[in-house]
């Protein structure tokens, strides 16, 4: 699992540095495997824009661009982006600065005319896998701030190596438990609070197998799919080692990074009727990875009420996936039972990072918290309205606390030390 040190200390901050703060981890059984610095850019990148376009006069694939960059000095620079606009926003590598790989950018002539600098791509600059033209910031970029700056790039990533069953530090919120017990520091709570329903759309929600123990459902209108996640969001996600894909997708996975619930979003206008857990009726399935499985009657599935829509807690189907011109989803978060999920993530041969957590055992308490946060999330980046939240719930599926009797004699009978009741008490 990989971790942004930055996020967790969002949450987190004890008075300690990185390296005492992984050796903590690691003496806790959270064993960080290694610990890698996010940016590898230095000197002058910065936010540019682009301010003017010309094409260039002996090449028909390059133009000449003045960019703004550094204290508000143009440049003039040739760059053979296919995206290039006027008012553009993107990295801007000024002469002097070193790109990773340790390549220095000087200047230079193109074909005749003087370059001072060059434009950036995400590859170019190893900050993402985006390599189909000028990495387009957004509009609220600060022409000239360093890059560096504006990413928060001074930032580690800590790759931890978990135990099958610390299922529970599977999210920056477990492993800020973690941290601050370990360090009795204050530990802030992720808002959860709940979005008050505009609308009264819902779906039904009926749960027929045993290895569901609570479904969480919930309808949202009016949404726009075309706009973009938040900067702050892909770098988060990026930095744990997921791809951006789309607002509603990313909301998904981020909330799965922050929380620890894995959730998917159908797009509602694929869906009829209402949601049923249920197991497979040796029915088939497309799935998101464009393979096509048998859902036999030891598959727990999610379905409507007329076709099968996902493998449960492994991956959803390619049908009723979220697109650019959705307008209208059902958002899901569920508790499933981890050991049939374990066992079908292995033997259909698709190891998620949803699966991975289910299979692990994900707190049975989250699933309303979860759906409140992501819904919070959709409104403010993709706009839209939401319905009532719909819960269905089998307690006797669900797992039972238990209680743990501690006698205050046998501490120190087993440890052979002394240790006062109120300082037990806070452990």
């Amino acid at each position: 699992m990989k971790i942004s040190e930055l996020w967790l200390r969002e949450i987190v901050s004890p008075d300690i540095d990185t390296e005492s703060l992984t050796a903590q981890l690691t003496m806790a059984g959270l064993e960080v495997d290694s610990v890698k610095s996010v940016g590898k850019i230095a000197g002058a990148v910065v936010v540019g824009k682009i301010l003017a376009l010309r094409n260039h006069p002996a090449s028909n694939k390059l133009s000449i661009c003045d960019v703004q960059g550094l204290n508000g000095e143009i440049s003039e620079v040739v760059c053979g982006a296919a995206n290039l606009s006027i008012g553009m926003k993107i990295p801007f590598a000024q002469t002097g600065s070193i790109l990773p790989e340790n390549i220095k950018i000087e200047r230079s002539s193109i074909r005749g005319i003087e370059s001072h600098g060059m434009l950036c791509a995400q590859t170019e600059l190893q900050l993402g896998d985006d390599n189909s033209g000028l990495w387009e910031l957004p509009e609220d970029a600060q022409v000239g701030m360093l890059l560096a700056d504006y990413l928060d790039l001074n930032d580690k990533i800590l790759e931890i190596d978990l135990t099958p069953n610390r299922g529970d530090c599977l999210s920056i919120t477990g492993l800020a438990r973690e941290v601050g017990v370990l360090n009795k520091s204050y530990v802030k709570e992720i808002d959860c609070q709940p979005v008050e329903p505009t609308i009264e759309d819902k779906f039904q929600v009926v749960i027929e197998s045993d290895a569901c123990g609570r479904y969480v459902g919930r309808v949202i209108r009016g949404i726009d799919s075309s706009r973009k996640t938040p900067i702050w969001m892909q770098e988060k996600l990026r930095r744990s080692g997921l791809r951006c894909l789309s607002p509603i997708v990313d909301v998904t996975n981020y909330v799965m990074l922050e929380l620890g619930q894995p959730m998917h979003a159908f797009d509602r206008s694929k869906l009829t009727d209402g949601i049923v857990v249920r197991m497979g009726e040796n029915e088939t399935l497309c799935l998101l990875d464009d393979t096509e499985i048998l859902l036999d009657e030891t598959t727990l599935v999610i379905a409507d009420e007329h076709t099968p829509l996902a493998i449960a807690g492994i991956m959803g189907g390619k049908d009723s996936a979220v697109s650019e011109t959705t307008d209208e989803i059902v958002l899901e978060a569920a508790w499933f039972n981890p050991i049939p999920i374990g066992s079908k993530a292995r033997f259909f041969g698709k190891h998620t990072e949803s699966s991975h957590r289910f299979e692990r055992g994900v707190d049975s308490a989250l699933q309303v918290a979860a759906m409140e946060r992501a819904t919070a999330l959709v409104i403010s980046i993709c706009g839209g309205q939401a319905g009532p939240v719909v819960l269905q719930e089998s307690s006797q599926n669900l797992p039972r606390l238990p209680k743990i009797k501690l006698q205050h004699a046998n501490i120190s009978k087993l440890l052979g030390i002394e240790i006062d009741f109120p300082i037990i008490e806070d452990i």
